[in-house]
């Protein structure tokens, strides 16, 4: 399997992995958005550290720039700590819309930061996402947002778009990444949760919300980020948005409303036909980017 395949894949399985967010949050009720944070991100390091210690290549990925990686490891730990907040303070259609803009916002630290050009396909496959995330949001039945939530969720997004940048340049392990990030992330939470206490059942829940939504989902995105230009990883990544109100929907039966489905499936056949359409278009043509060699900044 080509780089480029396997780039594609591992970000459409983080898009998977990552949709099931909503599912492990009704799942968990009305605990506070901070303990859940602060268990998450402490079970993800554990996990994510006893993985790169049973790894025998570990010394062997130990090299990459430290600049790059201090700069994934702060925007992963950011966006992080502002997701679960901004999933208790605003609506799921309000996060689904400013989330789209991910792509967007990684091209534009694309260009500023490693001179890189996203293909025509690229922007406009961004833009049609943009208009299916429009839909969603005013589609959905949430009577209302909270400010402060919307502002979380685009924090979140612009640390992700970061995110994505830095680990294009970075070709060290994604596991300390992803183990260093969690640790800022549970230390964060821990400052400001009014209680940390949980049950037995709770923990049991959220340690598979840390394994398979956020552990797995991180290091097959910071993969796919290594291998592809950062507007198309972070526009492949949308695949989330309409898997999201699915699981909720099969879980809770929650139906989302018609503009939400609609917009939900612009959004989906958006980031499929674009990774199609790349995946197999022959090298003839050209790249997807035109693009400058990797560096430091």
């Amino acid at each position: 399997m080509t780089g480029r395949r396997l780039g594609v894949l591992s970000v459409l399985t983080a898009a998977l992995l990552w949709s099931t967010a909503g599912l492990f949050m009704g799942l968990l009720g009305e605990l506070d958005a901070w303990t859940i944070l602060f268990w998450r991100s402490l079970f993800g390091a554990v996990i994510t550290t006893a993985l790169a210690l049973l790894d025998p290549r570990r010394r062997a990925k130990a090299s990459g720039s430290r600049t790059w990686w201090w700069i994934a490891t702060v925007a992963s730990a950011v966006g992080m700590i502002a997701f679960i907040p901004a999933l208790r303070l605003t609506s799921i259609a309000n996060v689904a819309l400013i989330h789209a803009a991910l792509p967007v916002f990684a091209a534009m630290a694309s260009i500023l930061i490693h001179a890189e050009r996203p293909s025509r396909a690229t922007v406009i496959s961004s833009f049609v996402s943009l208009a299916g995330a429009a839909l969603i949001f005013i589609g959905s039945s949430a009577a209302g947002s909270g400010r402060s939530g919307d502002l979380l969720a685009l924090v979140m997004t612009m640390s992700i778009a970061l995110m994505t940048v830095a680990l294009r340049a970075y070709d060290g392990s994604v596991g300390s990444v992803v183990a260093t990030s969690n640790g800022i992330a549970a230390i964060a939470a821990y400052c400001v949760s009014p209680d940390i206490t949980i049950e037995i059942g709770q923990a049991i829940v959220i340690a598979a919300f840390a394994a398979i939504q956020m552990v797995l989902g991180l290091i097959f995105y910071s993969k796919g980020a290594q291998l592809l230009p950062s507007p198309q990883t972070a526009l492949l990544s949308l695949a989330e948005v309409p898997l999201s109100p699915f699981w909720v929907w099969l879980a809770f039966g929650e139906r989302p409303a018609l503009g939400s489905v609609v917009g939900g499936l612009i959004i989906l056949a958006a980031t499929v036909l674009h990774g199609i359409l790349n995946l197999y278009r022959s090298a003839e043509r050209g790249p997807w980017m035109r693009q400058t060699p990797k560096g430091t900044p």
